[in-house]
């Protein structure tokens, strides 16, 4: 910053309007005080050499020829000034020379004064910048805060996994699966659908309906699409082993579990007993899975192992495409009843 624009502060908008006149400064009649003290100082700086002679511009001419010139050249003419000063001084007084060498000192300590605070000027600038900069570098966490951080984002993450968890309703899902698959009607039940799957492929099998073309960069042949054969549904090819298999594992077994029911003998209702808890009861107990695991091996054994024709309402081929169709024949069927009896058994051993 410049000696003149001080100067120009301290003056009024009027005068500094007649100096935008004077020096024919452009576009300064919107400006405010402050924009026009600046305006006017590159102006007037810019053109010096034009308006430096101005009479009515002499006063900031004087301040910034001033202020041009170095710090070290404005101390050296202060204390030549001073030394010359003294010289005169000194030059009528001839008897007190003891004075006149004390008092240069003293006036040579007073002049090292604007000279120290000069030097020592720059010096307390640099280190207010240098301070400032320090302050606006960004300097690098402390360990305690970046563990902080971590934990903050760990425990947000796992919030958020919980919740998403919690929205999924899986748990309710695997509870209600355990429910229904820790039971022996579910090992009766998927051990005839494991039956009727291998039965179906064997009198009931697959036909190519149509074919999907080749996709490029997926198939290189042709996908058939295939389809059971619903037309064997007309013939006795289908019916026959179907309903020799549906009735040895499925009916035959439920009608003897239905009329040998030992649990419902173990719980007979009794008469102080609710309506409701007796319906409960009696529709619980209507099968007895033991009896019905056991029955279905023993009549197992006896058509598939032994060919028992049910008094000639069946043919031996019948018995035995059924008992080819099974996966692992009527040896599967046997395992699985036994299974299914041990498991029936265990529960009623836990409900006791």
């Amino acid at each position: 910053m410049s000696s003149g624009l001080p100067y120009l502060q301290k003056l009024r908008k009027s005068d500094l309007t007649e100096f935008a006149e004077t020096s024919k400064l452009s576009d300064y009649a919107g400006l405010k005080k402050a924009e026009l003290e600046v305006a006017l100082d590159e102006h007037l700086r810019a053109n010096s050499t034009t308006y430096g002679r101005d009479p009515s511009l002499s006063e900031y001419y004087k301040r910034l020829a001033s202020s041009s010139r170095s710090p070290t050249k404005r101390i050296a003419e202060k204390v030549s000034d001073l030394v010359k000063s003294d010289d005169d001084a000194l030059v009528p007084v001839k008897k007190s020379r003891r004075k006149t060498t004390t008092a240069p000192v003293e006036e040579t300590t007073d002049t090292d004064s604007p000279a120290t605070a000069l030097i020592k000027s720059p010096a307390k600038e640099l280190a207010r910048r240098s301070s400032m900069l320090t302050s606006q570098i960004p300097m690098p966490p402390s360990p305690a805060v970046v563990t902080d951080a971590i934990e903050q984002q760990t425990r947000r993450i796992r919030t958020s996994v919980s919740h998403a968890y919690d929205r999924t309703h899986i748990h309710q899902y695997a509870d209600s699966t355990r429910d229904y698959l820790s039971s022996p009607l579910t090992v009766t039940i998927l051990a005839i659908l494991l039956e009727a799957w291998g039965l179906r492929g064997q009198i009931l099998p697959n036909k190519i309906l149509t074919e999907v073309p080749a996709l490029p960069y997926l198939t290189t042949h042709p996908t058939p699409v295939k389809v059971p054969d619903l037309f064997l549904l007309l013939d006795s090819k289908f019916w026959a082993p179907f309903s020799l298999w549906f009735l040895v594992s499925l009916i035959a077994p439920a009608v003897i579990s239905y009329f040998i029911n030992l649990p419902l003998k173990a719980h007979p209702s009794h008469t102080y007993s609710t309506r409701r808890a007796t319906l409960e009861a009696n529709s619980q107990l209507q099968f007895d899975p033991f009896v019905f695991s056991l029955a279905k091996g023993l009549l197992a054994y006896l058509v598939y192992a032994q060919h028992f024709t049910l008094g000639g309402l069946y043919t031996h081929h019948s018995i035995t495409t059924v008992n080819e169709s099974i996966l692992g024949g009527y040896t599967n069927i046997l395992i699985s009843s036994g299974l299914g009896a041990a498991v029936s058994l265990y529960e009623a051993v836990l409900k006791k």
